[in-house]
Formats: C-alpha cells, structure tokens, sequence
C-alpha cells in the first residue's frame, strides 16, 4: 500500500505511527529484522590536545665561508630537488688559497725527500763513525720536520678544496625553499643565514600535554592524529622527558607516516591545526548499530522487544564508534534491540 502513495504523504505517515506508538495508542508491531541483545562493552576514552603540523625536516642554510653572492638559482616557494644548486658564492680568493695549497705542497714534499736522503747518507755515515751523534740526531730532527711538513701541507691542501666546495651551496634534501635571506650581490661570511627550506615528506603533529596526561602515556599506540573526520596512526611518538618551565606541559611529537593525506587526500602543510588524540583508559558503555536509531524531529528512538513484539522508545545517544551509536539513557543491559528500526516501521506501515 505504501508504495502507491506519494513520498510526502507516506513521509506524513510514519511520523504520524511513530507519534501513536510513543503515545501507546498503536500495538507493538511484529518482528520485521535482526534483534540484538545488549551487552557492556569496553571503549576507549581519548583526551584530545589542540596539536599544529610540522616538517620534521627544516633548517636554515648559513655560508661556511666568505665571499659575494654571484648566482641565486632558486627563490621562495620553489620546489629543489635534493642536491640542487640553490646559489653561488664568487670563488676568485677560496681558487686562489687552492693554487697557494698545492704549491706549499709541492715544496713540502720537495724538501722532505732532500731531508730523507740527507738522513740515509749520514746514516750510513754515522755507521762508519765518520759522524757524530750529534750530527745524526739533528739530520733525523729536520727529517721528521720535513715529513710532518707534507701532512700539514696536505691537510691545508684539503680544507682548501673544501672551502671552494662551500661556495656552492646546495639542498641537503627535496623540499620548498621557504626563506631566502641574502640578494644577489651581498657580501657573505661564515654563519650568516642563506636559505630556509623544508620537506613535506614527512611531517609531524606537535602538541603540548598536560602533565596529567603525560603521566598517563606508556607506549605509541595510545596515540592517535586526528585531522577532521580522517584518524592517522603515527610511524612513531616522542614525549619528551621534561616539562615546560613556564606552562609545566610536556611537549609531544607524532610523527605522520610519509606521504599522509588529510581529507579526500588533500594535501598537509606545516601550520595547520590537527589534534592528537591519547586513549587514557576504557569504560564500559552500551552500543546499537546506527541503523537501529530512528530519528524524526526531536526524537530519538529504537525498537525494543517486549514479550515478543517492538516497541519504540525513546533514547538518548552519545559518541559515535565505526557504525556503532552510544546509548547515554533509555535502555540497559539485557534489552533486545531491533538492528534496523526503518524496516521495523515499514512493517508497522504495511500492517496499517
């Protein structure tokens, strides 16, 4: 019969059963679906923290050494990949100490094998007691001087190499450049801030929590990153091991497995709000399945079994759990429960 009858007018009609039933002036109608019996179940309770993303990736980029900037090849919001070239330093002196080290080295290594074969001619001498020991202490002396001279001069050599190395600043991995901090033409020197960059590959929720709920951490998996509607387990968690001197919280970090997403695999940025949810404990609550609850208007019901028949009553819900509806009032352990009260009404309009 229901089917026949206009949406509007059918929409009139289960209300208008719905309301009798509540009032008792309709009978409970038969079973129409799936009866579940109510029993405690344990869910988890959260603590939320107001929590904000961040790269676990991100540094600042200072000169090692000095000189002008000659070439700035990326700028902000430029994506690099990891060991591009970001800028240039004009290298004309780091070329020119370069040049100085090799030649300091190869006079080094000059004088240290005329000092060795100094030392094995009076060596040899100093054998045949044609020479004093005091002449062969002084010939080994200058000898082992000359031979340490071509490590110093070799090690020169190197820290040479190095400095011109420095004059090509490039990412230390893929990322955004977030900050540049020199101009074209600036005159540079050793730890002066150059580039800021950081990786969306991986981030982090960072929150603090009160010591309260710190003393309650044991392990990650108590640990939870909520983005909206969208949970996100971390890879890991860290709780440091010391309160805020001024808040008295304790910072704790969640770190996102790599390439997370938010909602609709929308992409995450650092800044943006989250929340990290920690379970404190359990609790015991009663549950029935979403379809069990009738909702028109202000009311919130579900049909209970009574001696064989559904009766509707009237229920306050609580939290949601993966398909599953806290029941607050209305109902306790042991009540039999209809798993889908709008079949239930259907039944009861078809038997109008």
């Amino acid at each position: 019969m229901s089917s026949q009858l206009p949406k509007q007018r059918l929409r009139t009609l289960r209300q208008s059963l719905q309301i009798a039933m509540l009032a008792g002036l309709l009978p409970a109608a038969a079973m129409a679906a799936e009866v579940r019996k109510l029993e405690p179940v344990s869910v988890p309770v959260y603590f939320d923290l107001e929590a904000t993303l961040e790269a676990v990736n991100q540094s600042t980029i200072s000169a090692q050494t000095s000189g002008a900037i000659k070439a700035v090849h990326y700028d902000v919001n430029d994506k690099v990949e990891a060991g591009s070239l970001l800028l240039e330093i004009d290298d004309t002196q780091q070329q020119a100490e370069l040049q100085q080290a090799i030649a300091n080295l190869a006079r080094a290594k000059a004088q240290n094998e005329d000092a060795q074969v100094i030392l094995q001619r009076n060596t040899r001498l100093y054998k045949q007691g044609t020479l004093s020991k005091g002449e062969i202490d002084s010939t080994t002396a200058q000898a082992k001087s000359a031979a340490a001279a071509v490590k110093a001069a070799e090690a020169a050599l190197t820290q040479a190499k190095e400095q011109l190395t420095y004059t090509k600043v490039r990412a230390p991995y893929a990322g955004l450049v977030k900050t540049r901090h020199v101009e074209l033409g600036e005159l540079v020197s050793p730890g002066q801030p150059l580039m800021t960059g950081l990786s969306l590959e991986k981030l982090r929720a960072v929150a603090d929590a009160p010591q309260r709920i710190a003393g309650q951490y044991h392990s990650a998996g108590q640990v939870q990153v909520q983005l909206d509607d969208k949970t996100i387990t971390p890879e890991s968690v860290v709780l440091f091991p010391y309160a805020d001197e001024t808040h008295h919280s304790v910072r704790l970090r969640a770190n996102l497995p790599a390439g997370a997403t938010g909602v609709n695999d929308a992409p995450l940025y650092p800044g943006q709000w989250t929340k990290i949810r920690v379970q404190t404990g359990e609790r015991q609550v009663l549950l029935v399945p979403e379809a069990a609850i009738l909702r028109r208007s202000e009311l919130t019901s579900v049909y209970v079994l009574d001696e064989g028949n559904a009766e509707l009553r009237q229920v306050r819900t609580g939290r949601s759990y993966n398909g599953q509806v806290e029941i607050l009032s209305g109902l306790v352990s042991g009540d039999e429960v209809v798993t889908d009260a709008l079949a239930q009404l259907a039944e009861i309009s078809k038997g109008e």
